[in-house]
């Protein structure tokens, strides 16, 4: 079976925004299909890449390590989102590192191919659109960092890492490294949001079971 019809969702990713069916089919089709466990490396910080990356499938977590050995997470991707185009149009080293959070399934898109259908104007635009709004979130993210109380920065961790299913497969201990804080902050932050009947908690795993709730707690109302 052909990836487009494979994978029918992927048409509404943010990369073929306008573009028509017949050009999007094209391109899924051309890419190669990869799956892959849990912990897999799909793009290494400082290495040039060999192609454009399209989640079909699956969690990538985003994250940076400077030279002392710290590492920060940046984002979590998902389904629709692309990683690595940016570092294939310019032949230079992979801004960060992209590793898969549970089994994914993803599109690589091959240098050639990308190069080709840059002369697509579509492309380059929307291109330039995914590049705008990553800076957009990262600009968010860091004022959200630098200024909310933990209470908040919590709703929004939930909310980023939750799947389609309202699950949060990370540990209190992953989300206390996002929060750089402890695991009893967290602890403690959680069992508010639990007793509010916002999330739940059952042998480490979280669910949300409001997720309109959270984001008006996200809001600070």
């Amino acid at each position: 079976m052909n990836l487009s019809r494979q994978f029918p969702q992927l048409a509404k990713a943010d990369f073929f925004e306008d573009m028509s069916s017949a050009d999007i089919s094209q391109f899924i089709d051309a890419c190669d299909l990869r799956t892959v466990p849990s912990g897999t490396v799909v793009l290494e910080q400082g290495k040039l890449v060999t192609g454009m990356i399209l989640i079909a499938h699956g969690c990538i977590e985003v994250s940076l390590m400077n030279c002392e050995g710290h590492v920060a997470i940046i984002h979590h991707a998902r389904e629709g989102e692309t990683l690595g185009e940016i570092e294939a149009i310019s032949c230079e080293p992979c801004l960060a590192s992209c590793t898969s959070v549970g089994p994914a399934t993803v599109l690589h898109c091959p240098v050639s191919l990308l190069a080709e259908s840059l002369t697509n104007p579509l492309v380059r635009r929307n291109v330039m659109r995914i590049t705008q709004s990553r800076l957009l979130r990262d600009n968010h993210r860091k004022y959200m960092d630098q200024n909310y109380p933990l209470d908040r920065r919590v709703c929004a961790y939930l909310l980023r890492l939750a799947d389609r299913n309202n699950r949060v497969p990370q540990s209190q201990g992953y989300i206390a490294n996002l929060a750089n804080c402890s695991r009893q902050s967290i602890n403690r932050a959680l069992a508010v949001l639990r007793e509010d009947g916002l999330i739940s908690v059952e042998k480490g795993k979280i669910r949300l079971q409001d997720r309109d709730g959270l984001e008006r707690r996200l809001a600070g109302q």
